[in-house]
Order: structure tokens, then sequence, then C-alpha cells
């Protein structure tokens, strides 16, 4: 049976996430890793250009019926696009890809041949889906208004930040595909309140009374926030990055051991609200 959780490779190629304290995984562990993500039902894999050598370091593990996404980065034009995908494609080993996607939406509205040059790729069956990547509600209006319709979107979504909750439904209801990140928001919700960044003490606040939620109904923060995303119904899969293979069979363990019963904690979640809601944006921890 297919996982919906979807694999994040971002961690393979660079160092990344708040709560990252390992670094890169070695060969030894990137092959744990997929064999773990592959006895789970785990088929989706997301990479990008940008993530260093995620790409060619997950090539070897990409089995028949794969499904593979892959980003194109904010310096791509029209005319390069179809040689970035052919590059990619070769680094990945792959025929096509189950989505290309625009690694920041923006750049399809500062060049919308982009768009044209998705459609044309897909039509020469290089890619099945094409979409992009948002980080602000905003963004979504303006490309649906320039009508660019996707198949495929991924955005943030996570206990506190829930701000595409309502263009989630629009999209689900349109038959989009979407597929979330940052639902640990790069491991702040793991973290050790004792050692939050200074920068992001103010909403200390927020994060104990979630911390403080989860103890009261004897789940693990990690439990709390993965369920809280694929417990929802509008939400096709999630991806998740992962340092090791034991943090990977954590992950599939509180997904196993679930309690539907418990998804009333959903609803206590909603009513928190961040008194610093720019604080849930990782690009603004620098």
């Amino acid at each position: 049976m297919r996982s919906k959780l979807a694999l994040g490779t971002v961690q393979f190629g660079i160092p990344y996430g708040i709560n990252n304290t390992t670094g890169i995984p070695d060969q030894d562990e990137l092959n744990s890793i997929f064999s773990t993500a592959q006895l789970n039902g785990i088929q989706t894999f997301d990479t990008a250009i940008a993530y260093g050598n995620a790409e060619e370091r997950i090539r070897p593990f990409l089995f028949e019926g794969a499904q593979v996404i892959s980003k194109f980065p904010p310096a791509s034009q029209a005319h390069t696009l179809a040689q970035e995908l052919d590059e990619s494609l070769k680094r990945l080993g792959q025929n096509h890809l189950y989505a290309f996607m625009a690694h920041d939406a923006d750049l399809l509205l500062k060049q919308p041949d982009l768009w044209a040059e998705l459609i044309r790729l897909q039509a020469d069956k290089l890619i099945i889906k094409k979409g992009y990547s948002l980080y602000h509600p905003e963004q979504l209006e303006k490309l649906l208004e320039a009508d660019f319709i996707p198949e495929i979107v991924q955005v943030p979504y996570n206990l506190l930040d829930r701000r595409f909750g309502p263009a989630m439904k629009q999209l689900h209801d349109m038959g989009v595909e979407i597929h979330i990140r940052s639902v640990f928001l790069q491991g702040l919700y793991l973290m050790e309140l004792s050692k939050l960044p200074e920068k992001l003490q103010t909403i200390s606040s927020e994060l104990k009374q979630l911390h403080d939620l989860a103890l009261s109904e004897n789940v693990s923060m990690s439990a709390l926030a993965l369920n809280f995303a694929i417990q929802n119904p509008h939400i096709d899969q999630v991806v998740i990055g992962v340092d090791s293979s034991e943090q990977l069979r954590m992950n599939l363990k509180v997904l196993n051991s679930w309690d539907d019963k418990k998804n009333t904690i959903f609803s206590q979640v909603m009513q928190l609200t961040c008194s610093h809601p720019e604080l849930l944006i990782p690009s603004n921890w620098k």
C-alpha cells in the first residue's frame, strides 16, 4: 500500500534543518533510509536541482514505479528549462518525472513563458504533472488569476502555520494534488524549549502550549505534528526529511500507532494562534 509519506531529499545534498546535529547522511545511512522507505510503501521522492548533489545520490534507490518530483530554481528561463530538465533526468536516471515544479512560484509570475514551456514538456511526456511550490497564499491567488492551473502544488502547513488551510480546500476541490512540507517546521517543534535560538524566544509560549497539549493527551510532539497533517483529508502527501533511518522508523511508528480517537486533539490545536506569525516562516529566522 502506498504511504501518504513522501521522502524529502534536501538533507542528502546539503546540511538542512534547525534541529539537525548530524549533517549530511553518509552512504551507509542513505542505504538504510531508502531500504526502510521501500519496505514501508514510500513511493514518492521530493528533490530539487538546488539540493546540492541530492539527485545523483538518490538515483541508485529509485525503483520502477517510484514517483520522482524535482524543482527548477529561480534562475531558470523558458529557453533553458528543457535542458535543465534533461540534465535533472540524467542525474536521476529517469526518462520522465512524476512532477516538475517551480521552486518558487513567483518565478512563473515574472516569466509566464515558463508555464508554456512546462505545458510543452508535459505534452512530450517528459513530465506527468506540472506545478509550483508556494510560500504565501497571495502567490496562489495571483497564479490562479493568471490561469496557471497546476496539477500539483507544495505548500507549508503545520501545527501553527495554517495559512494555506482555506486554499488547500479550494485546490482539493479543483482536483489538484496537494503536498505539504514543514510539518515539523524544520525540527522546531521537536526542539527542547530551553534550546530555542534567541530570535525564536518570542514564540516560546506558543510552542509551550503545543508541548503541554501533547503531554496532556499522552502523545509525542512528533506524533502530534505528523498526524495533524496526515489525517487532513485535503492533503495527498506529506513530505518529510530525515537524517537517519532510525528517524524515519520513528516517524513511521508514530503514524502506525496513532489511535484515530485522538483526532479530537486537532480541534484544540486549531484554537491556538501565534503572536508572531512571521517567525513561522524559516526564511525569517536568519
